[in-house]
């Protein structure tokens, strides 16, 4: 699995090198969740999501986006950490020099212990969102909902898999910079 892994990341950088004529695209998402229950139940997480991809015209990018958490939930503590990394696609519409929306799709290969129990699975996402052009290439995104699907295996046990759909009822925040070639 991991040389698939690596092969299939290093294929989709090497065609989508080829592919780029105009500018680099990379981003970046930033998470961090605490909360402590009425029962002193106190959870935390950290997520960070960085990508690079090649726009190849006015509407088009894809590249390489990865993934990393980790989080503690619990007393005894609980500890959960995943990797993922896959290509993705972005297809952005121009409404104003200022504006523009773009819907984008993930596709993550994982990997993640919890509780020294490991596991291995993929995930697919697709999700709108806005973008505000600041300056100098710099952009704030901003996406609200997803589709998803998501499979994987726990050492030792069965396969399992999840589907959500959450449109409305979460959002997401990043920072973007293209790099003119």
């Amino acid at each position: 699995m991991k040389k698939f892994l690596f092969s299939f990341i290093l294929a989709m950088a090497g065609l989508s090198g080829y592919a780029q004529r105009n500018s680099i695209l990379v981003y970046g998402n930033l998470g961090i969740n605490s909360s402590k229950t009425a029962s002193d139940i106190k959870t935390s997480s950290f997520s960070f999501s960085p990508g690079v991809g090649y726009q190849w015209d006015d509407h088009w990018t894809g590249g390489v986006n990865f993934q990393t958490t980790s989080g503690k939930t619990g007393s005894p503590e609980i500890k959960t950490t995943s990797f993922g990394a896959g290509p993705f696609v972005r297809y952005a519409y121009p409404l104003s020099d200022i504006f523009a929306v773009y819907g984008q799709l993930n596709t993550s290969f994982l990997s993640g212990k919890t509780s020294g129990v490991k596991m291995a699975g993929f995930e697919s996402t697709l999700f709108p969102a806005i973008g505000v052009n600041l300056k100098n290439g710099f952009a704030l995104n901003f996406n609200f909902g997803s589709l998803g699907f998501a499979t994987g295996k726990v050492k030792g046990e069965k396969n399992s898999s999840s589907f959500g759909l959450n449109f409305g009822s979460g959002a997401g925040f990043g920072i973007s910079k293209n790099f003119g070639l």
